[in-house]
């Protein structure tokens, strides 16, 4: 089993705006291999550029042999993740 290689925390609101720092903090990651974790204690709001860069990313892990978890997630965004059926490409806690 891939070890969790990284903890990215998750902004407030993750949307277009959050893509460049995203985009950093996964590239970082990636450089150490294995499993990312993605904290989502904080978020709150997720919107279809996130969800976009979820899927992006998901792909760049992926093709590093790793997997992109996502954890504590609230409510809200939860409800918006699975409605995209996120849940079937990204594991969530």
């Amino acid at each position: 089993m891939t070890q969790t290689a990284a903890v990215i925390r998750m902004p407030k609101r993750f949307d277009y705006s959050s893509s460049g720092e995203f985009n950093a903090a996964i590239a970082a990651a990636l450089k150490q291999g294995g499993n990312i974790t993605l904290d989502c204690i904080e978020m709150e709001y997720i919107d279809s550029a996130g969800i976009g860069l979820l899927v992006m990313s998901n792909k760049k892990v992926q093709a590093n042999n790793g997997k992109l978890i996502m954890s504590n997630l609230k409510s809200a965004p939860k409800e918006i993740l699975g409605l995209a059926n996120i849940q079937k490409i990204i594991d969530i806690d």
